[in-house]
């Protein structure tokens, strides 16, 4: 899934000849506020209208609806709030005439929805992404000692050969933890030859004992075609188990192929 901007950041279109055509007359008429769109909904108007036309300027939505006309599509909006072509006009040119410092605040208002808008959007795209490309096969966060006795810090998948996966990470340690070279280990192998085939090692670096969270990215690539099973731990260390306190969390753990 390929995340594309729908809003570009640019005057509305269906706005320009009307602003032209304004500042080309020599003797304008001063009109005034009776029969204009409230702000609040001239507001929303301009944003869909905004929206509609970075939509339409994208090819794959051309492709959708080629034969749907633009201005239609504008004026689609504008009934759709209650008002009519003549009233979205009257309001433009008042604005454009009698106040246009408001008129360039409200457009500064809509383009900071905008961002918040795509902002959120990216964010959302980012979540589904990530949802469903990731092959993690445990929880997204760890925390150790588990005092509950719940979490293992190792872990079996199955995955496909000859393509590249990521283990991407976030791993604090603390620095009363008791643990030596305290990294993850993994060890991948063909399924289809667990006995005799040729296992293949990959790690993280060694976790620096200084509280402060890291990230780490383990890239994991096994040229054999098939399946492959791959086993690892998030706590591979040097020290014996009965010998090593640990005081490490793990967060935002996903497992899956990079774009």
């Amino acid at each position: 899934m390929k995340y594309f901007k729908i809003i570009p950041y640019r005057p509305v279109l269906i706005l320009l000849p009307l602003l032209i055509l304004m500042s080309c007359t020599a003797k304008v008429e001063k009109p005034d506020s009776t029969g204009t769109i409230p702000e609040k909904d001239f507001i929303s108007i301009l944003t869909e209208i905004h929206i509609s036309d970075g939509l339409l300027a994208n090819p794959r939505i051309q492709n959708w609806v080629y034969k749907i006309d633009s201005l239609a599509t504008y004026n689609y909006i504008i009934d759709k709030h209650g008002y009519t072509k003549a009233a979205f006009d009257k309001t433009v040119r008042y604005y454009f005439i009698r106040k246009p410092r408001k008129l360039t605040k409200i457009y500064d208002e809509i383009l900071a929805e905008l961002s918040e808008m795509e902002s959120i959007l990216a964010k959302e795209v980012m979540l589904e992404r990530e949802r469903t490309s990731n092959v993690w096969p445990g929880e997204k966060n760890y925390y150790f000692p588990d005092t509950e006795s719940i979490s293992s810090p190792d872990f079996r998948v199955t995955l496909n050969g000859n393509r590249q996966y990521i283990l991407k990470f976030t791993a604090t340690l603390f620095p009363d933890d008791q643990s030596a070279d305290q990294k993850v280990s993994i060890s991948a192998i063909s399924a289809d030859s667990l006995l005799t085939g040729k296992k293949y090692f990959f790690q993280s670096p060694v976790f620096p004992k200084d509280g402060m969270p890291h990230l780490y990215n383990v890239r994991i690539f096994v040229p054999v075609s098939g399946a492959i099973q791959v086993d690892g731990s998030l706590l591979d260390t040097c020290t014996p188990p009965d010998e090593r306190p640990e005081h490490v969390y793990f967060e935002g753990i996903t497992l899956s192929m990079p774009e």
